[in-house]
């Protein structure tokens, strides 16, 4: 599995537990602890952000730049190559 896989995954299940969460509130009508319940569904959704994020940079920077040498090396202009 690929990481960006990976992470869309996690962010997924993070935002799932982040709606059963607030569901959950709703449904057992807690108002007193609401607020708690809230920033932590939304700590979830943050941490979901994060992931795909971090995912994203790991993809960007396993991607030599063009013109680098290590993008050269896997490939070579058409003159080099004959």
């Amino acid at each position: 599995m690929k990481h960006e896989e990976f992470a869309e995954r996690a962010g997924r299940r993070l935002e799932a537990v982040a709606e059963r969460l607030e569901a959950d509130t709703r449904r057992l009508g807690i108002n007193g602890k609401a607020s708690g319940t809230r920033a932590r569904a939304q700590e979830l959704r943050v941490a979901a952000l994060l992931v795909r994020e971090e995912a994203l940079a790991v993809s960007e920077a396993e991607v030599p730049a063009v013109g680098s040498p290590e993008a050269l090396a896997e490939s070579p202009p058409l003159e080099a190559q004959a």
